[in-house]
């Protein structure tokens, strides 16, 4: 669906569908790779060189979860995964070639190094030519060590906000890590990106391009590929629409200067 629509797709660690068997299924796909330090350096290690071998493009590096937070919101919602279920990256695991669930969180839990540091994205740029994309970067002084320490580009996230509880939300804190930044490696951002407006505030406050995570999936549970495409098509019609509301339809006024009602109405009371 991500390739069909001419954009990429990150894959995760965890998919249930291994990098190798993605990339052959599209093999014109743009796609990134999605990684976090094993306990292991090895398995981290054998990860980016399959990433590499199978033509993925870049690494996304997941910086903000040491530890598994407490998804309340799973918990409310009673959501579970069914056995059967297995992570495809890592199918050389016994537990995870059991097939049940329990095992496959163990797998998981086990699998994050919790005394991970910025000295092991020194090490993780040592042995890739693959950029890296720091995914969890929240503020200034994060944002500037991940530059000292050679990423590629900054991915603004807060895990949707369902791992730690009273986090600012991303397009709170995109301006501050734009600025810190100043142009030296492209910032990106998600999180709350629901329609073609988002994606304008997020592009007006720096942010080179904007990820979605939970509309793919309601898409993809909507009607499938179909139903993927369907979601990314909508929110291309949105950003166009109201760009052309906005009298700004081939992006000649610098969307910099973009003021929304909250930020006037801030003007106003200063």
């Amino acid at each position: 669906a991500a390739h069909a629509e001419k954009t990429l797709m990150v894959l995760s660690t965890y998919s249930s569908t291994s990098m190798e068997v993605v990339k052959r299924e599209v093999p014109d796909g743009l796609f990134w790779f999605q990684v976090q330090f094993a306990v292991d350096r090895d398995l981290t290690r054998s990860l980016v060189r399959r990433a590499e071998r199978s033509g993925y493009r870049a690494l996304v590096v997941t910086v903000d979860s040491p530890v598994l937070g407490k998804n309340v919101d799973a918990v409310m919602r009673r959501f579970y995964m069914h056995d059967g279920i297995r992570f495809g990256n890592l199918e050389a695991s016994p537990e995870n070639k059991s097939a049940n669930v329990k095992a496959m969180v163990s797998v998981r839990d086990a699998h994050i190094d919790p005394s991970q540091s910025w000295d092991d994205i020194t090490w993780l740029k040592s042995i890739t030519s693959l950029p890296l994309v720091l995914k969890g970067i929240t503020n200034a002084e994060d944002a500037e060590e991940a530059i000292s320490r050679g990423a590629s580009a900054i991915l603004v996230s807060n895990h949707g906000g369902r791992l730690l509880d009273g986090l600012p939300a991303t397009i709170e804190v995109l301006p501050e890590v734009v600025s810190a930044v100043r142009g030296r490696v492209e910032v990106y951002v998600d999180g709350g990106v629901r329609h073609g407006t988002d994606v304008i505030k997020a592009l007006a406050l720096g942010a080179k391009a904007v990820f979605v995570g939970r509309p793919t999936i309601w898409g993809l549970a909507y009607n499938g590929e179909a139903g993927v495409r369907q979601m990314l098509a909508i929110l291309r019609r949105e950003v166009d629409r109201d760009l052309a509301l906005m009298g700004n339809c081939f992006l000649q006024t610098p969307l910099q200067q973009v003021k929304t009602i909250r930020d006037r109405t801030r003007m106003h009371k200063a």
